[in-house]
């Protein structure tokens, strides 16, 4: 199931219009590839990628912080 954290972290994930750092330009369509299949297979899977997602969309509540830009 895609839960709405999921999706957000898919549509930023996948947005042409944002500028990535050079690390994550790199593995960012991976990455949302990885989130959907997760999304789907349930469990302990989409547990964990629904907490990666939160990451993403909600970068304050985390040491990460990704620092987009729209270009």
């Amino acid at each position: 199931m895609i839960t709405k954290e999921i999706q957000e972290a898919l549509d930023l994930l996948t947005d042409e219009n944002l500028v990535w750092s050079s690390d994550l330009e790199d593995i960012k369509l991976d990455l949302a590839n990885l989130l959907l299949v997760c999304a789907a297979q349930g469990d302990i899977l989409q547990t964990l990628a629904n907490s990666l997602a939160k990451k993403i969309v909600y970068p304050s509540s985390s040491s990460y912080n990704p620092k987009l830009e729209r270009r």
